[in-house]
């Protein structure tokens, strides 16, 4: 446990789903392009931590809230089920690999192809 000082903390036991919310917490920035957050770098896991479900009072108003059917047991669910960021990822996703496959093999026998005077 971390001690007195905060409260006997147990150590969280890592199992996979743990792990991919903390890489998704990491990638945060990401996630929200319109937030920018301090970089996380390439900080080791937390030893002890706790992960929670935010209780809504009674006075907060119904746009703050997520519906009960959309909410998910975790981080990462809950953005797969999200087709709007689902449908980012995916265009991000084809953007970088133009990127990184342009200038090989695939990308010059389809210049190759494109040539008028070579068919």
């Amino acid at each position: 446990t971390t001690g007195s000082a905060w409260f006997d903390m147990p150590k969280t036991e890592m199992t996979d789903e743990v792990k991919r919310d903390l890489q998704v917490l990491k990638m945060r920035h990401i996630l929200d392009r319109k937030r920018h957050y301090k970089k996380m770098g390439k900080r080791p896991d937390p030893k002890y931590f706790q992960i929670g479900t935010i209780i809504e009072s009674p006075t907060e108003f119904f746009s703050a809230r997520i519906n009960k059917k959309d909410r998910k047991q975790t981080i990462v669910d809950e953005l797969m089920a999200s087709d709007e960021l689902k449908q980012y990822y995916k265009r991000k996703h084809t953007e970088v690999q133009e990127r990184t496959n342009s200038g090989g093999k695939k990308h010059y026998k389809k210049l190759k192809a494109q040539r008028q005077w070579a068919k």
